[in-house]
Parts: structure tokens; C-alpha cells; sequence
């Protein structure tokens, strides 16, 4: 009895010191340098949130369009998705429009109609007079528009805006932000990048 009971504990020993010895197993598919890079400078935060930064001027970001679509429906709760406009001096009307868009409660359908018309139908959104039309197709009158476009509301959101890119050293677009602290550099697994990666990045 007593020598089946030191080959017990041998076993025993012997599987606890396979498993301390094993190397750990590193899931995550994100490789810094090739899939994302560190922003110089950013605190970050402990909580999963993805933000875009974007232009309805860009085609990429409207090719992005698409597949943030279909994604954002199927992304886990907890990573929070936010977009921001780029401020463009050159169309200042479009950084006014979405954030007008998004106080009037119409982003939904103000947002792809924007992109639709300037990229699939190829009409220039040249001034904020362009932008009535569309806000009206969304059920706003051309009153309520002017009135949330011109208001402090919607200017602190674009000033804060401007802020964000500024801290994030934005240059080009679509470029896409995890956890307010790393930049996406490949698109190639960007469901990957934008649904487990915050969430491994804020554990």
C-alpha cells in the first residue's frame, strides 16, 4: 500500500510539474509593430472602446462603411464604438453635420446619406446649404436644422473633436483607435482588432 501511494504522489508531482513547466498560451492573434503601434504620449483606459476617426470625403472610410455595418450589430456589448469627423478646413460643414445630425437624433439615417451622395451618387457636398436636403429626407425642417447646426451644442462637439485628433496625432483616415491608447495599423483581421483586442488590451 505504502509503495502504491509514493507512485501516486510521483504521478501526481510529475502532472503539476508538466503543466508549471508548460509555456504560456498566448491567444492573441495582435502583433505590435505589424497589426497595431503604441501612440506616443496616450494614457489610455482600462475599458474596451474602439474610435474611429473618419472624413465623408475619404473613400476608404466609406469603403469601411460596409463592414462597420455589418459589424457593429454582431460586436461585443462591452467594447464601446465611437466615430469622429474629421475637421477638414476645406469642408468644415461635414464635421457640423454629423454632430448636427447626432443632437437632432437623425445620425442613423443622416450618416449613410451623406456618404451615399457623395460617393455613390457623386454629388459634392460643397456647403452647408447641401446639407438641408438631406436632413430634410430625414424628417428635419430646415428651421430645427439651423438651429441645432449654429448651436453651442453641436460647436463644442466638433471643438472636441478637433481636440481628439489632435491628441491622437491623426494624419490620415480612416484610422481607427483602441482604448484610446493604441492605433490599428492593419486592416487585414479588423474584426479581430476592433472586437478582442480591446477587450485583451483592457484586462
Amino acid at each position: 500500500m505504502k509503495l502504491k501511494t509514493i507512485f501516486a504522489a510521483a504521478l501526481a508531482l510529475l502532472a503539476l510539474t508538466q503543466v508549471a513547466c508548460a509555456e504560456p498560451t498566448n491567444t492573441s492573434k495582435a502583433k505590435v509593430g505589424k497589426d497595431y503601434s503604441v501612440i506616443e504620449g496616450a494614457k489610455g483606459v482600462n475599458k474596451p472602446e474602439v474610435m474611429e476617426f473618419f472624413s465623408y470625403t475619404c473613400p476608404h472610410c466609406y469603403n469601411v462603411e460596409g463592414f462597420l455595418h455589418k459589424w457593429q450589430p454582431t460586436k461585443p456589448a462591452e467594447v464601446e464604438f465611437k466615430q469622429v469627423p474629421v475637421f477638414l478646413p476645406q469642408v468644415p460643414h461635414l464635421a457640423y453635420g454629423y454632430y448636427t445630425a447626432e443632437v437632432l437624433g437623425v445620425l442613423d439615417k443622416v450618416h449613410p446619406a451623406i456618404f451615399n451622395q457623395w460617393h455613390a451618387e457623386k454629388k459634392i457636398i460643397k456647403n452647408k446649404e447641401d446639407l438641408i436636403p438631406i436632413f430634410e429626407a430625414a424628417g428635419i425642417s430646415k428651421e430645427d436644422f439651423e438651429k441645432a447646426y449654429n448651436s453651442f451644442a453641436v460647436d463644442s462637439k466638433v471643438q472636441h473633436a478637433k481636440k481628439l485628433a489632435r491628441e491622437f496625432k491623426v494624419m490620415s483616415f480612416p484610422m481607427f483607435v483602441v482604448n484610446q491608447k493604441y492605433k490599428v495599423e492593419s486592416y487585414e483581421n479588423l474584426d479581430y482588432m476592433l472586437s478582442k483586442f480591446p477587450i485583451e488590451k483592457a484586462q
